[in-house]
């Protein structure tokens, strides 16, 4: 009996007929493969942007994020929160573990922000929450 190489060395249209069978329906089979490999996967992350006109990134800093980040510390499922200050402006990041629900952490964190509110300077805009 001969085996597949022997055969296509003896006949190498019929190896190139193979080879060109092969790769159009492993194209077809590829392209009808389902994606439940790769789900979409979205990341548990909450972003808060904090304006007060006129406001030096120091003062954004002492007077408005560390008092923010303080009351959040407290929020359960936090993995690493990150700020930035500039110019009038601040924006704290919040990453959550990936089994935190994120609509749930909104919903603490912007109570967490709002009984925080009173340590809060009164010319700062009220935060804008986002996931």
């Amino acid at each position: 009996m001969k085996t597949l190489a022997e055969i296509s060395i003896q006949r190498p249209v019929f190896a190139w007929i193979l080879m060109a069978g092969l790769m159009f329906f492993g194209g077809i089979a590829f392209s009808k493969m389902g994606i439940s490999h790769m789900p979409d996967v979205d990341f548990p992350v909450v972003n808060i942007k904090l304006q007060m006109e006129g406001a030096s990134p120091e003062i954004m800093e002492t007077n408005v994020v560390d008092i923010v980040e303080e009351s959040l510390l407290s929020t359960e499922g936090i993995k690493e929160i990150t700020s930035k200050s500039l110019y009038g402006s601040a924006d704290i990041t919040v990453e959550l573990e990936l089994e935190r629900n994120v609509d749930v952490a909104v919903q603490e964190i912007s109570t967490r922000i709002s009984q925080a509110q009173k340590y809060l300077p009164e010319t700062l805009a009220p935060p804008v929450i986002s996931k």
